[in-house]
């Protein structure tokens, strides 16, 4: 039901995003579609260019957006203290990234007329997509529980009694899942075929000690059928602790990627603030 709910909300979210774009393109279509020449005789350029009060102000909410999604950093430093859930946090630190986003855009009118204002829409494009993949890596990561495998095998005890403990034993007598702290975004995806080696090992382990146990009893055809069927199914349990260290490693590396154009973006987004100012677009500030 938590992970029902958690899907609704990043839906509602989704929506939501996507509501705004298409209500601000709606708002100005008929001047966004226009040449830049073209544009300073349209009657919205006193009000939807970059540095008219609307758009100006579409990037100054933006900007605030995005800077405030920075908060889910603080989160992550105090991860014991009580305010709520990472994953919400998460989805929070998506949705105002993509909203700051969609606003950023409708600021620039769809045009980049200097350096710093492409080096800010660069890199506000590299930390929206990083983000997003990343989102979906995180999605992907199961948590390394083996309480569903003896689940299970609970009920293969059923079929073929006895045949939880060697199980169990086999797969801790492997080596443990690999996982690499501090790897780059490249070690992490070199690391991608032992990874599937190690999997492959933990399937086989389940594969080989229910073989035995098979050869051992007699079984119809119909117990026979569900037997291999939870036999496969724990083959793909036994595999989840090296899926979750896998995926926490590999989550681990593109998050310092994603990290890393925050910061540039940051910067970019800090000099194109700071020559706008000089500049005499002060916004509301303006004298």
């Amino acid at each position: 039901m938590a992970r029902l709910r958690t899907h609704k909300a990043q839906i509602v979210l989704g929506l939501c995003v996507v509501a705004l774009a298409a209500l601000l393109l709606r708002r100005g279509a008929s001047f966004y579609g226009l040449s830049l020449d073209a544009r300073v005789d349209h009657p919205d350029f006193r009000v939807l260019s970059p540095g008219s009060p609307v758009g100006h102000g579409y990037g100054v909410v933006g900007t605030a957006l995005i800077f405030t999604n920075l908060l889910y950093l603080a989160r992550r430093r105090f991860a014991a203290a009580r305010l709520g859930s990472m994953r919400n946090w998460l989805d929070l630190h998506v949705f105002t990234g993509l909203f700051g986003s969609v606003l950023v855009v409708f600021h620039s009118a769809f045009q980049a007329r200097s350096q710093v204002a492409i080096l800010t829409s660069v890199s506000l494009g590299f930390v929206v997509v990083s983000g997003i993949i990343g989102r979906y890596f995180y999605g992907l990561t199961p948590t390394a529980d083996l309480s569903e495998l003896r689940r299970v095998l609970d009920a293969l005890e059923r079929f073929l009694p006895g045949v939880s403990a060697p199980i169990m034993q086999s797969i801790r007598a492997l080596p443990a899942p690999t996982s690499r702290e501090r790897a780059s975004l490249a070690m992490s995806l070199a690391a991608i075929p032992a990874w599937r080696r190690e999997q492959e090992l933990r399937r086989q382990a389940v594969h080989d000690v229910c073989a035995g146990f098979l050869q051992q009893h007699s079984l119809d055809p119909a117990a026979r059928k569900e037997t291999k069927r939870l036999i496969n199914e724990a083959g793909k349990l036994a595999r989840q602790p090296v899926r979750a260290a896998a995926g926490a490693s590999l989550l681990r590396s593109w998050r310092s990627l994603h990290r890393f154009t925050a910061l540039l973006m940051i910067l970019s987004v800090t000099v194109h603030i700071v020559v706008a100012w000089v500049f005499g677009f002060r916004w509301i500030f303006s004298s």
